[in-house]
């Protein structure tokens, strides 16, 4: 059978199974499983599929009709145009975080300095990765407390060649920091644990529960961060920090009960991701 033929017979067998994403996951399954660019689908379109490698197809196919994410199918997921390594023990990127992303680098006003960036929860490293990318002279700390996860950020910061620049330990939250840090960085767990019945299978089955759940109120994360940033006397100059897109007032408020928002501590302002939902909450120390 020709390629686009398969694929086509891919995306619908997944759509027919009520998958939204049937076509993007077709020809991402039909590149991954046949070893061929995005590019080389396209050039190639009339080439024949031979038995075997229908039948690697097919187990590729069986195992997102079972709601196994894409990314884990493929072992990777693309995150700031980078190619970032994923496996059942990190959290699958989303691209609302490029929004914290996006949201420092603007805040930043030289991107040449010797910025130290901390990032709490790193997980796969995407959020301190994508910023060591693009601050040349920047360094930073990964922390997570899973030592799995932290395998898979040293290996994506190896990979991206950024090893020399980058640090990853284990600790909980914030605790393993002792020297001052200019930016501070973490997309947290923070869903409500009675929020996790209504995931969707695929993260809701895949995803680490550590790294979705924080308490039964989903604030559980920023409450230990913020407690812990409260006591340092050297603040960061920015803190950036992901939330649920429903959260915004509580993350702000919390925030201010430590102290941390006000005229002489934290300028406070909001980032909304590309669907315009409220997503990351940027403090400003570097005034006071």
């Amino acid at each position: 059978m020709r390629l686009d033929q398969v694929i086509a017979d891919i995306a619908r067998t997944l759509e027919a199974d009520g998958i939204d994403t049937a076509r993007l996951d077709a020809r991402l399954i039909a590149g991954h499983g046949l070893s061929l660019s995005e590019t080389d689908l396209i050039l190639h379109f009339d080439r024949q599929v031979s038995e075997n490698e229908m039948r690697c197809l097919e187990a590729l196919v069986a195992r997102r009709l079972k709601r196994e994410p894409v990314a884990h199918i493929l072992g990777m997921r693309e995150f700031w145009g980078l190619s970032i390594k994923v496996s059942p023990d990190v959290l699958v990127p989303r691209p609302d975080s490029e929004t914290l992303v996006s949201g420092v680098l603007e805040a930043i006003k030289d991107v040449s300095a010797p910025h130290v960036i901390a990032d709490i929860g790193t997980g796969s490293g995407c959020l301190l990765i994508s910023l060591l990318s693009e601050l040349p002279n920047a360094r930073g700390i990964g922390i997570d407390i899973h030592e799995p996860t932290l395998d898979i950020a040293r290996a994506n910061a190896l990979a991206l060649g950024l090893m020399s620049r980058a640090s990853f330990e284990i600790g909980n939250y914030a605790e393993p920091l002792t020297d001052p840090i200019d930016i501070l960085i973490s997309n947290p767990p923070y869903l409500a644990e009675a929020e996790m019945a209504d995931l969707d299978a695929d993260v809701a089955h895949y995803d680490p529960h550590r790294a979705l759940v924080s308490g039964p109120s989903g604030l559980e994360a920023y409450e230990a961060i913020f407690e812990r940033v409260a006591t340092w006397h050297t603040k960061p100059g920015l803190m950036a920090l992901e939330f649920g897109s429903t959260q915004s007032n509580d993350v702000l408020e919390l925030a201010s009960r430590h102290g941390l928002v006000g005229p002489s501590s934290g300028h406070p302002e909001i980032l909304q991701d590309l669907a315009g939902r409220n997503r990351v909450l940027m403090l400003d120390f570097r005034e006071i």
